[in-house]
């Protein structure tokens, strides 16, 4: 027995010394029992017969074609591969996976032989890492991209991707994650599954994906494992409305031949990437030759395997690229050398010896050769771009009843999605046709849902001490739970009402005087959102996402105003500023001069002794105000001046009596801060919401100091401190966002704001980054933050009538001899400065 195994062997290691010397010698490893190696196998045949049966092509030369089982295993595949290199291969065609193909390609590398993978698609097979590597394949890496721009297309966010744990699916699963990174969504979770999974752990597994959020799986997987997949996700309920199956080429390319009675059912609504192979004439009459290959060769098999796949087309086109670069090399009359290695580069245990390997001197110029070649073959134009096929594009099919349609492409060249006719050229791009989903729906599905087997959603709370009016958090003893009321759960309440569907919940109080806090601990997955009065802020938003803001956004000064009546006996010199009543008087003296110099020569009235003249000038004048003159003029000149002066007069009498008569009716009401120029030049000391940014907002915006802040809780608070002021252990102005303010006002009067609005997010929701809940419930936002309802829900916690009395506006109702300084004031609680600018 021992001694027919080794005679067996030292044949098959013998069998190439055999052939003649004008032979050149072609090595294949596939898995015959494979689907792919099934298919492979008859085309590589082919491919040898159309080869040997080209006169023109190897000048007399015939290919002979040495096949090698790879049985699915990395180290069967090395043996086979080493067998191949002792009989003198000059290229390796295969191997079929990409576990097998980075063993191979170790021996290959050590013995300068070429290795023409036609189905390892895995990224991390590179001519860089592997030089004597070709890929006659697409990469995953760029199938990946295609998958990205479908998930972009429909505003998809998470993905969850089933893959088996090999190396068919580690590489592919990282540039998944690259590819949708790209396109702003991520993998929420990676489940992998054994090859050798039993029908009861896939469908534990399918379990574990179905109480997730995320309805989008993407799964990367080949066809043995693809069809357990389905059938199970079909049975558990998985395959129905509302969930997305995207499938990648290595299973898409092979629907044709899955698709039968027994699997329809469970892969209905599936949408694939599948490459895109041009219809030609060479390509159906080759077709036609191997389907009758096919049936002669597999009489034996269970179901009738019938459909030839793009696998088998580039096995075929692998063989013509290396018998091309064969001729090139023999065409310089170059003979193939092979040399023993002095010592064996690559170790693979007891499992094979490699000292016997030889290295192929021509290998080099081999490889550059068949890098070089361009070829028109069955599955297109090939075209190699660092060891690796080029130019790709793929189709998007959608399987409907018993078999698939295609639905659009994607091309590497526009990394986008077109139509599925015309093409070329691609000229309708970022749009499908109609596709069928799982559950027979045509309504894109929405890709997330809140799992009934599933936890309900964990909402943080802030519990406040002061300005409960936004959310308040109370124990009820009876019930033993927490209860929520208050501004920001009205609205929530009112946001949910919004939406199409239910949203189940549970609000958990967060004890906390820092709303920074509160919301990392959405980004730690102790939360799944925050409802409370969190402010939107850039440094917030790298750790969560927030939802559209549903107040008014802006920060203001808030500073009390200080009152004055109209008993002060010298109110009547208030309506002029002291600067007018000095110019007023000097034009009473400059009107009684000019109008006595032109009199005086001819007019008895203006004459007399110099007292009498001085005194009958400046009486002049000053009756005029009055009319009461009884001086006549004599000369034109004068009465032109006088005409002048009296309408002088009038516009002073006029504006002097409004004023003065504002004075007397209207209560005074200043402000005792007018900018925060003021408070930062003039040092004085300022109030803020305890747990607020403003704190920091201040000190770095504004040049604060820390020293001159001091922080308060609730409105009664705000008040006492103003009241106080700064000299008496308060503050001289109050710091805080829109709502605070509004809540404020609408509490206590005699406070007004005063300077710009300073801006910021406003106050929202908060929920983590990339949550499928974030725009159902922005949108829901904006419908509340249109309708009547936000209104309903503010009058109910913010009364602006109650210190809506008229006052007075500051600076502007007193006469002045220069331009008005425009420093403005409203006193109406909510009225809200709007003309401010972002620091």
């Amino acid at each position: 027995m021992v001694v027919a195994m080794f005679a067996i062997i030292l044949l098959s290691n013998l069998c190439f010394s055999i052939e003649a010397d004008n032979n050149v010698h072609v090595g294949a490893i596939v898995d015959f029992d494979s689907l792919v190696g099934k298919v492979a196998k008859t085309a590589i045949d082919l491919a040898v017969e159309d080869v040997n049966n080209d006169p023109k092509l190897l000048n007399g030369m015939r290919l002979l074609l040495h096949m090698r089982d790879g049985q699915r295993d990395s180290l069967r595949g090395a043996r086979a591969a080493v067998n191949l290199l002792k009989g003198e291969a000059v290229a390796i065609i295969g191997p079929q996976t990409s576990q097998v193909a980075e063993f191979v390609s170790d021996v290959g590398d050590a013995a300068n032989v070429p290795i023409v993978s036609f189905s390892a698609t895995s990224p991390l097979l590179s001519n860089s890492r592997f030089p004597y590597f070709v890929r006659m394949a697409h990469s995953d890496a760029l199938q990946m991209k295609a998958i990205a721009a479908l998930v972009r297309l429909y505003g998809w966010r998470r993905i969850v991707v089933v893959y088996p744990d090999n190396d068919f699916g580690f590489g592919a699963v990282n540039s998944l994650n690259d590819a949708l990174t790209d396109v702003g969504s991520e993998i929420e979770y990676r489940s992998s599954i054994s090859p050798k999974a039993t029908t009861e752990a896939i469908r534990e597994e399918l379990y574990k994906l179905n109480n997730m959020q995320s309805r989008v799986f993407v799964a990367h997987m080949n066809a043995d494992l693809g069809l357990k997949l389905f059938a199970q996700a079909h049975e558990i309920g998985m395959m129905g409305s509302g969930y997305v199956w995207i499938t990648t080429d290595g299973f898409a390319s092979l629907l044709g031949t899955l698709l039968n009675d027994s699997t329809m059912a469970s892969m209905e609504g599936i949408v694939g990437v599948k490459t895109y192979v041009p219809n030609s004439k060479k390509l159906k009459d080759f077709s036609k030759r191997w389907k009758e290959r096919f049936r002669a060769e597999n009489l034996d098999e269970d179901f009738a395997l019938t459909e030839l796949n793009q696998y088998g087309l580039l096995a075929y086109d692998s063989v013509q690229m290396v018998a091309r670069a064969v001729v090139k090399l023999t065409s310089s009359n170059t003979r193939f050398n092979f040399l023993e290695p002095s010592s064996p580069p690559v170790a693979l245990g007891n499992a094979t010896d490699l000292s016997t390997i030889r290295v192929f001197q021509q290998g080099q110029q081999l490889l550059q050769n068949i890098l070089a070649t361009n070829l028109t073959g069955l599955s297109g134009a090939i075209r190699l771009s660092n060891g690796e096929l080029s130019g790709s594009t793929y189709q998007i099919v959608n399987v409907v009843g018993k078999s698939y349609r295609v639905v659009g492409y994607w091309t590497d060249e526009t990394q986008d999605l077109s139509r599925a006719f015309p093409l070329p050229p691609y000229n309708s791009v970022g749009s499908l046709k109609a596709v069928v989903w799982p559950g027979g729906d045509a309504q894109i599905p929405r890709g997330w849902e809140i799992p009934t087997m599933g936890k309900r959603l964990r909402i943080g709370v802030p519990v406040k001490n002061g300005l409960q009016e936004f959310v308040t958090v109370t124990f009820d003893k009876s019930r033993n739970q927490s209860i929520v009321t208050g501004f920001c759960k009205d609205v929530f309440d009112a946001v949910l009402r919004r939406l199409d569907y239910a949203l189940p919940y549970d609000l958990i109080p967060y004890d906390t005087d820092n709303y920074d806090n509160l919301v990392y601990q959405v980004y730690l997955n102790k939360f799944d959102a925050v409802l409370g009065d969190t402010t939107i802020l850039a440094n917030r938003s790298k750790f969560v996402d927030f939802t559209h803001p549903f107040t008014e956004t802006g920060m203001v000064m808030m500073v009390p105003i200080t009152t004055g009546g109209g008993n002060n006996p010298w109110a009547f010199l208030l309506p002029f500023t002291p600067d007018l009543w000095c110019a007023t008087g000097a034009f009473f003296i400059f009107t009684g001069v000019v109008v006595w110099l032109l009199e005086r020569r001819i007019n008895p009235d203006f004459s007399g002794d110099a007292i009498t003249q001085v005194i009958t000038s400046l009486w002049f004048s000053f009756s005029t105000l009055f009319f009461s003159h009884r001086e006549k003029i004599k000369r034109n000149s004068s009465r032109i001046v006088i005409i002048i002066w009296l309408f002088v007069v009038l516009i002073l009498t006029s504006n002097y009596t409004a004023n003065l008569t504002s004075i007397l009716t209207v209560k005074q009401m200043t402000p005792t801060i007018t900018s925060v120029v003021s408070v930062r030049d003039e040092g004085v000391k300022v109030g803020y919401q305890k747990g607020s940014f403003v704190e920091e907002y201040l000190e770095q915006l504004f040049g604060i100091s820390k020293k001159k802040m001091k922080f308060y809780s609730t409105p009664e608070e705000y008040g006492e401190a103003l009241t106080k002021g700064q000299n008496n252990g308060g503050v001289a102005a109050i710091f805080d966002e829109i709502p605070y303010v509004r809540l404020f006002l609408s509490q206590q009067c005699g406070y007004t704001i005063v300077g710009p609005t300073y801006r910021t997010g406003g106050l929202g929701f908060v929920f983590p980054k990339g949550s499928p809940l974030l725009s159902d419930i922005s949108r829901a936002v904006l419908s509340v933050s249109e309708d009547k309802e936000m209104q309903k829900i503010e009058k109910m916690y913010f009364n602006d009538t109650l210190c809506a009395s008229p006052g007075a506006v500051v600076d502007s109702n007193r006469s002045s001899s220069t331009a008005p300084s425009g420093n403005s004031v409203t006193v109406s609680p909510s009225a809200v400065p709007t003309n401010g600018v972002s620091p």
